[in-house]
């Protein structure tokens, strides 16, 4: 999936549908094990290890439907993120990205 900021391409919108994204800083080596932990979760769509700063770049995507009217998305990744993926064992330091307009490229 591709997000984008440009709307003169051929996309559309990702209503109800939220993604966030979170950089996690893990034990040294610990990061197999966090990654296989994280995938368990159902709100994690994907998990990569990455070079740099942090070791894992984790994609979380929400369907907000039937949640409850006054719960924001930023609570919803925040609370996940504090309360699910900073308790792991090896996670060190996380670094949440949630985007305020997404949009992906149709495959159709």
């Amino acid at each position: 999936m591709l997000l984008v900021g440009c709307s003169a391409l051929s996309a559309h919108e990702m209503k109800g549908r939220h993604k966030a994204f979170v950089f996690v800083d893990v034990t040294p080596g610990k990061d197999r094990q966090v990654m296989d932990r994280l995938l368990k979760y159902g709100e994690v769509a994907e998990v990569h290890l990455v070079p740099g700063q942090y070791d894992l770049l984790v994609v979380l995507e929400f369907e907000l439907y039937g949640r409850e009217i006054f719960v924001s998305p930023q609570e919803v990744i925040s609370k996940f993120v504090i309360e699910k993926i900073r308790t792991l064992g090896g996670v060190q330091d996380t670094n949440t990205i949630y985007p305020t307009v997404s949009m992906t490229k149709r495959t159709e």
